[in-house]
Parts: structure tokens; sequence; C-alpha cells
């Protein structure tokens, strides 16, 4: 069960993907109309245009509620070739590097001790290597 909190900050995500509801008049039905290419199964027609800006991030809500707590039907959320998810700039920076890294078990005092010197000891380690003592 999703919390209201977590409920929330979905919303909000989604509401900032959005952008400004800006509804349409379909003559078809008669009403005002506002629905998202992120979010297709999520529509909502009014008689007016404040009524559609109003009610569509109620309908948005609950049907981020229900995505939560895994209640759509399957062929609502359906696996689809992609990016799966990702959103534009999220991850690291194009060009930034990370060094490599590898996580080393030790025991306890000397990784206590090594938490409070830790550029002593690579320093001396990377002096060791390169002398050709590993």
């Amino acid at each position: 069960m999703a919390s209201a909190k977590e409920i929330e900050k979905h919303l909000e995500i989604a509401l900032k993907e959005i952008g400004a509801i800006k509804p349409w008049y379909d003559r078809a039905f008669k009403s005002w109309i506002f629905s998202h290419s992120s979010y297709p199964d999520v529509e909502y027609a009014g008689d007016s245009k404040d009524a559609v800006i109003e009610n569509y991030p109620i309908y948005l809500r609950d049907f981020i509620e229900e995505r939560l707590n895994d209640n759509l039907a399957p062929h609502i959320e359906k696996a689809v070739k992609g990016r799966g998810g990702k959103r534009e700039g999220a991850g690291r920076p194009k060009g930034t590097k990370k060094e490599v890294k590898r996580r080393v078990y030790m025991p306890k005092d000397v990784a206590d001790w090594y938490q409070h010197h830790p550029s002593e000891v690579e320093s001396s380690i990377r002096q060791m290597i390169a002398r050709g003592r590993h």
C-alpha cells in the first residue's frame, strides 16, 4: 500500500513532466478535454476549462495510487521497447568520469582506523604499487 507522501511525491513529478494543463474543446463530445502522452490512460473531460484544470490532477493522483499499489490491468502498463522510464537529464552528466571502485572486507579495527585516515592509506598504497610491491 503506497503512502500518501509517496503518492504526492510521484504526483509532483508527473505534474512537472506534464507542465501546464491546457485543455482543448472537442466538438464531437461538446466538452473540454485534457490528456498527456506521458499518461495516455488518464484523461479528463469537463464542461469548462477551469473544471478540467482543477480536476485532472485528482484523476492523475488516483491513477498514480493505483499504479503504486499494482492495481492496474496488464494491458495498461505493458512492457514496451524504449528508455524504460528514464527521465530527461537523469543520471550522471555526459563526459564525467568516475573512478572504478571495488569493495574490500577487512577487520573492524583496521576499517575504523582507515575511516579516520583514508588519504594516508591511499597514498601509501599507491606508492607501493608504483614501486612494484604488490
